[in-house]
């Protein structure tokens, strides 16, 4: 396992190919943010597609823009599945937005804890390509 602390963010490389972005509390990250995210995954795992874990801390929010980059077809380039992890009903609320609106072209879903987030995950492997 291996964390990078990012300026919005802390990344952890976990098993399975699994990727957990962590926003802090109180950033509000925009598209600069995201772009520095994917590019320490690509540069992390050689280019290789990822499997991602997001959370995000006590008022921390991710800028329109930034929700529109992390869905666009670059990310999901690079990431072959999201998985969402809700604190409350306003970030809920937030996230479904993102689904619904931005409509990344890959699996994502949302959920109440790591512990199924992690599971679900591992479930996606099988979009990952081997090398």
């Amino acid at each position: 396992m291996k964390t990078i602390d990012l300026a919005a963010c802390t990344l952890t490389f976990l098993e399975g190919d699994v990727a957990h972005a962590h926003f802090k509390d109180g950033i509000t990250a925009g598209p600069d943010a995201v772009d520095t995210l994917f590019g320490t995954i690509a540069t992390m795992r050689a280019g290789r597609k990822a499997l991602l874990m997001v959370s995000i801390g006590e008022g921390a929010t991710l800028t329109n823009e930034a929700r529109a980059h992390a869905s666009s077809d670059a990310g999901s380039e690079l990431i072959a599945a999201d998985a969402i992890i809700v604190r409350d009903f306003g970030h809920q609320m937030s996230a479904n937005a993102f689904v619904r609106h931005n409509k990344p072209k890959r699996p994502i879903q949302l959920f109440p804890d790591q512990e199924s987030a992690l599971a679900w995950l591992k479930e996606q492997h099988h979009l990952i390509e081997r090398p």
